[in-house]
């Protein structure tokens, strides 16, 4: 794909995160005050998924690609972290800076794409967290883990807990899509609705990668892959539905 219709998708795609989200996050998580609130009771929670792969988090400095709304950007920084979100949407800018001082934590929360990131004097970061929904809106997944290797110090950990692509490509792909676990093909949907209504909020372009894709890339842009888990789906525990990557920065 040419650079300029990657950069017309991206674009695209950002406009359709900026689809009444503040809102939608209001209505899912509750006001920021209220979010705040039940983070600061239990900052662990809302990082459960991540906290076990980084062991103690305070002082460190981490950086939480595509945060989002920030729940996970703020309770690492409640557990004493100097976190960073890069993100390219402004309305999830807006929830999480919102959230932030609600929380009474500072939050570093840069605008921008992440493939750019790396060319905003960013690295050295003591790992890199990010979960659910990160990798589909790359159309090149081998420039997105060099990237990530720009923004890393040394040893630096990656810890990735995504959607499986078992799940998304062959049990539960979007309507019109036929179950093809290799399929390259980019899929048209809507941005999920975080109030469970299914409301069309804007629509998104997304690649789903296979698992040898995405770790053939973490590889080859320089990371040592040192834990592997896959868990089982919300709804139905006999197929996947999430997995979670650990790696290391040692390029070669």
């Amino acid at each position: 794909m040419d650079a300029e219709r990657a950069a017309d998708i991206m674009q695209a795609n950002r406009a359709a995160w900026n689809a009444a989200r503040y809102e939608a996050w209001h209505e899912a998580l509750g006001s920021p005050a209220d979010a705040a609130a039940r983070l600061q009771a239990d900052p662990a929670r809302a990082a459960r998924r991540i906290l076990p792969h980084l062991g103690p988090v305070a002082g460190k400095r981490i950086c939480n690609v595509q945060g989002s709304h920030g729940r996970l950007a703020v309770s690492l920084a409640l557990l004493g972290a100097q976190v960073t979100v890069i993100d390219f949407a402004e309305d999830n800018r807006r929830y999480a800076a919102e959230l932030a001082d609600a929380a009474q934590v500072s939050l570093d929360y840069v605008l921008a794409n992440v493939l750019a990131a790396a060319d905003l004097g960013l690295g050295a970061f003591d790992a890199l967290v990010m979960e659910l929904g990160i990798l589909h809106y790359h159309l090149d997944i081998a420039a997105f883990f060099q990237v990530m290797g720009r923004l890393c110090g040394e040893d630096a950990a990656l810890v990735l807990h995504e959607f499986h692509p078992v799940q998304r490509k062959l049990f539960q792909p979007y309507p019109g899509q036929a179950p093809d676990y290799f399929s390259a093909e980019l899929v048209r949907a809507p941005v999920p609705d975080p109030t469970g209504q299914d409301r069309v909020l804007g629509e998104c372009q997304y690649r789903f990668w296979t698992l040898g894709e995405v770790l053939g890339a973490a590889l080859a842009a320089g990371f040592q892959v040192t834990r592997f888990q896959e868990h089982p789906d919300w709804t139905d525990p006999h197929i996947p539905g999430a997995y979670t990557l650990v790696a290391h920065w040692r390029p070669a």
